[in-house]
């Protein structure tokens, strides 16, 4: 073999050896084989420009960015600049999932529900509605489902930015998107949310395992916030109040979007809900069965220790259809789960169902109609199982 030949060879080699330890900056320059990286958020820095070689930044946020940065790094990019943890979120996991699909051919499919119209979404008087109004799912993704129309399909978790495309690999966020705005199918033989004329917006922004970093989620808060989202639904959690993620709840709440999340799985202790339900600016949601009962995993608020009937910091506000729930899944068949993960998405279609012009007066409708128009649900009052309780459309 030519000399040369061999010598091109050998430099390709080394190039993709390279490029598969490395990991490229901001400037095109590699970090240091084997150098360990923070995932960190850095705020105020307007002057990206100004950052070190060896920064690969992720998602600009505002007057700050999130970046992987050379432990090496750290000091110097200290003293320039507030820098913070990322801190990662997890889906709350589903307890006890089955698989309760009946086998049978329908069109180009090979299942279908254990009911077209969930007990879920009966409970809350769903079923129609939601015209015009779009939901944001902030999750693992939306894969393409016979009974799901997706406006919107992008991805948070790819590196930099934004990006084209949001195929589900766990099948929790089409579970989510189901709850909200299923719509049976073109064969009607399929599952109705609890508003199927509603929009979903698909934002992934967990990964197939169900981790989410809070970076990912807040780059798609924005998205959502800057693009049309009347509604952003948030089914995942952690016990950390993470500054990156709080920035993009306070923006897109000051642009009149209504953020719901799941209160998360870690009960039955006072003060359990997770964040970013904790977050007085969301919508934070536990579970009850289909006889009002509320799962000793469901977490708790800390309402009886906060101003009554006014939402405040770790209060749960409402509690949803939480319990053996029928949705769809990422096989494009069903699948029926427990957890605040389900509950959640029932408000946000209510929410579609129930807008009543902005994310505040819809607020304050379901908080009305949950006060005092349903059964007092746990204990007495404005209290840690459900706050104030289940709102069901008239």
């Amino acid at each position: 073999m030519d000399r040369r030949v061999l010598f091109v060879i050998v430099i390709v080699v080394a190039l993709v050896v390279v490029v598969t330890w490395g990991k490229l900056n901001l400037t095109g320059g590699l970090v240091g084989l084997g150098e360990v990286t923070e995932r960190v958020y850095i705020t105020p820095f307007s002057d990206v420009s100004d950052i070190k070689q060896g920064v690969n930044v992720l998602h600009n946020l505002g007057n700050s960015f999130t970046a992987d940065v050379p432990v090496s790094l750290m000091s110097e990019l200290k003293d320039k600049a507030y820098v913070s943890e990322v801190s990662k979120y997890i889906i709350p996991i589903a307890r006890n999932p089955a698989d309760k699909s009946t086998k049978r051919k329908v069109g180009s499919r090979d299942c279908f529900p254990v009911s077209k119209t969930p007990w879920g979404v009966s409970k809350v008087n769903g079923g129609s509605g939601g015209n015009g109004i779009t939901v944001a799912v902030l999750d693992t993704g939306v894969t393409k489902h016979p009974d799901l129309k997706i406006s919107v399909c992008k991805d948070a978790t790819r590196g930099r930015f934004i990006q084209n495309g949001c195929n589900d690999n766990n099948g929790h966020g089409t579970f989510v998107a189901g709850i909200i705005a299923a719509n049976g199918g073109d064969d009607g033989r399929g599952i109705t949310g609890v508003a199927p004329g509603a929009n979903i917006m698909a934002i992934k922004v967990c990964d197939a395992d169900g981790s989410c970093w809070s970076d990912d989620i807040a780059a798609g808060i924005r998205y959502a916030a800057d693009n049309g989202a009347n509604i952003i639904s948030m089914s995942f959690g952690s016990s950390r109040n993470d500054p990156v993620l709080n920035d993009a709840i306070d923006y897109a709440s000051s642009k009149g979007v209504l953020l719901v999340a799941a209160a998360g799985n870690d009960g039955p202790d006072d003060g359990s809900i997770d964040y970013p339900a904790a977050n007085a600016n969301v919508i934070g949601v536990g579970a009850i069965d289909s006889s009002d009962k509320i799962p000793f995993w469901s977490s708790r608020g800390d309402n009886y220790n906060t101003v009554y009937w006014v939402v405040n910091e770790k209060d749960i506000e409402f509690v949803a259809p939480g319990v053996a729930i029928d949705s769809t899944w990422k096989n494009g068949c069903y699948l029926t789960l427990d957890g605040t993960s389900a509950a959640s998405p029932h408000i946000a279609g209510l929410a579609a169902k129930l807008w009543q012009g902005s994310a505040s007066a819809t607020r304050t409708y379901l908080q009305n109609r949950a006060r005092y128009n349903y059964a007092d649900i746990g204990r007495s009052g404005d209290d840690p199982d459900a706050g104030f309780g289940l709102p069901t459309a008239p």
